[in-house]
């Protein structure tokens, strides 16, 4: 039975190891943009051949591949230890049911199964050294997104620089600011192919491997839980619960049921359990037996506080939606931090200051928020790797 906080403590560490290359990337773009800066166009032309044809790409194309490999074996270690852990939970109820109980260790069937979900859960880490996948999004003429990847990206950005320093733009860092915010709003994407989408879709490295790597352990308490629940002739579920509680969900948060009975509820739901953003898990039980983690009274109250309104700026929010506005300030805050770290590697100064600004006031509006819905703040999720406050005065 995976522990939520430890789960969370883990999954943080891969996001910052990703989110650590995101930043040496942007850097390394932005110091490409900064080489062009005061050039004379003949200059500047010399300069664009010698930088298509260095290995910064490749560099940190390998840097990713290494950072794969390394999360590969980390990932190995992981799921064996939520299944041991799971396998371990289950330890008493084969004591009640009086059958033989065999160690994680010990039992090759188990072992096989997780092996299975790990081979699926590399899948997201293996694309990563291929290079084709590894790039950023834009904005086109029509304001349709478009995924380049990242050696085109490197070679369009000399090209954008060529072509503002030989057109003799007033401000060369006025005009190379859209594509920086670009690049540090998209941030190093994997793209992924897709059956219904020719584009296929995109998602941030960082959010990738840690969205993976929460699915791969899901995989494994639940079909752990399944397959040592057959063994025992469970008969039950029990739904994790947590407050607040998004209102879809609010009925199952930490009930008891027949696997019938959560087989038709869990059907009818519009977000099965675990999918979409669903942070529950679900644990085989035996009805009658499992003493239910939560009392009837814990879970009243949970629910009370789940439905509690928070007013703010004239709008009004259940406690969950108030959790959903902390994510997108959150996600706002490390955006404009990636902004201002490209534009100091850029040499962009009016673009620090109106990072760093932005910065003060979201952050400003983050905890002030945070406060008045009685939401605890979370320094962690506002951090990025690279990134140090600098006065715009």
């Amino acid at each position: 039975m995976q522990d939520e906080k430890k789960l969370n403590l883990i999954l943080e560490r891969f996001y910052n190891r990703f989110n650590k290359y995101n930043t040496k990337v942007l850097e390394t773009l932005g110091e490409t943009i900064k080489q062009f800066e005061g050039l004379t166009p003949s200059q500047a032309h010399k300069l664009a051949q010698e930088l298509k044809y260095s290995t910064n790409t490749e560099e940190l194309l390998n840097e990713l591949s290494k950072l794969s490999g390394k999360s590969i074996k980390d990932i190995d270690v992981l799921l064996d230890k939520v299944a041991e852990e799971n396998v371990e939970f289950a330890k008493q109820y084969y004591e009640i049911k009086g059958k033989k109980y065999i160690p994680y260790e010990d039992n090759i069937q188990l072992q096989r199964y997780v092996e299975t979900i790990k081979k699926e859960t590399y899948g997201t880490f293996k694309n990563l050294s291929k290079s084709g996948n590894i790039g950023f999004t834009f904005k086109d003429s029509n304001n349709k997104t478009i995924f380049k990847p990242m050696k085109k990206v490197y070679r369009d950005l000399i090209d954008e620089a060529v072509y503002n320093v030989s057109s003799g733009v007033s401000d060369y860092q006025s005009a190379m600011r859209n594509t920086i915010n670009q690049l540090a709003d998209s941030g190093v994407k994997i793209h992924e192919a897709s059956n219904t989408y020719k584009s296929g879709y995109n998602r941030r490295i960082d959010s990738s491997v840690r969205q993976d790597i929460l699915t791969g352990v899901r995989r494994v308490n639940l079909g752990i839980q399944e397959r040592v629940g057959e063994e025992l002739g469970a008969d039950g579920v029990e739904i994790s619960a947590h407050v607040p509680c998004a209102d879809d969900h609010l009925e199952i948060n930490g009930q008891q049921y027949s696997k019938k009975e959560f087989e038709e509820i869990n059907s009818k739901l519009d977000r099965p359990v675990g999918e979409y953003n669903c942070t529950h898990f679900v644990f085989s039980i035996i009805l009658g037996v499992s003493e239910p983690s939560y009392t009837e009274r814990q879970l009243r109250s949970m629910r009370h506080e789940s439905l509690s309104k928070v007013e703010y700026e004239g709008n009004k929010y259940s406690k969950y939606e108030a959790t959903q506005v902390q994510r997108k300030l959150e996600t706002a805050i490390r955006q404009q931090k990636d902004r201002q770290i490209i534009a100091r590697a850029s040499g962009d100064k009016d673009g620090i200051a109106k990072a760093q600004d932005k910065i003060t006031q979201l952050t400003n509006k983050y905890n002030d928020f945070s406060k008045v819905a009685g939401l605890e703040t979370y320094k962690n999720r506002l951090t990025v790797t690279g990134y140090r406050r600098v006065s715009t005065k």
